[in-house]
């Protein structure tokens, strides 16, 4: 027969056992534990309209991409593994040939620094996310409902891509 003792004792292990059983599949906070980290960043802003949500979402996409902040050679940072720049609704302006973005011959610097300094043109940043990796993938319906049908860069993405692109996601970065 069990004493109080021994049923103590049972159910400590229990709860210990429990406990080392859902931390051991917690490999790394906020990571999916399968070692691959997948961040989407979606954009839902007009960019013709309001380029600031674009510039940031960019310049955040090409951040994680990186491992080397301060130019010596050494990994300051993890990168992430895969980064996707998912543009829907308004945001899709930035893959328009044919609006004020991609038009002048001349590409308007429109993101600034905090301290004010003009950095980049909208091209140059995703042209920059790119180049470090990043994909974009576009909302078809986005697109098409706005005559977009020759997108400057990246995929109309499908039921399936779209649906596994979100269900992948180790971290969604909203603009």
């Amino acid at each position: 027969m069990f004493n109080i003792t021994n049923k103590l004792k049972i159910a400590s292990m229990i709860a210990l056992l429990t406990i080392v059983g859902f931390t051991s599949n917690a490999v790394n906070a906020g990571s999916s534990g399968d070692g691959v980290e997948n961040v989407v960043i979606t954009l839902n802003t007009d960019p013709t309209k309001d380029p600031e949500p674009a510039c940031v979402a960019l310049q955040i996409g090409m951040n994680l991409l990186m491992t080397d902040f301060d130019g010596d050679g050494v990994d300051d940072v993890t990168a992430a593994d895969d980064v996707t720049l998912f543009v829907t609704t308004g945001g899709v302006e930035l893959i328009n040939p044919h609006n004020s973005i991609y038009n002048r011959t001349k590409p308007k610097a429109v993101c600034t620094t905090p301290n004010g300094v003009d950095t980049a043109s909208l091209q140059a940043l995703l042209q920059g996310f790119q180049l470090r990796g990043g994909k974009v993938m576009i909302c078809p319906l986005c697109a098409m409902s706005r005559g977009i049908s020759d997108p400057v860069t990246g995929d109309m993405g499908g039921a399936i891509e779209i649906h596994n692109l979100f269900l992948y996601a180790d971290k969604v970065i909203t603009f």
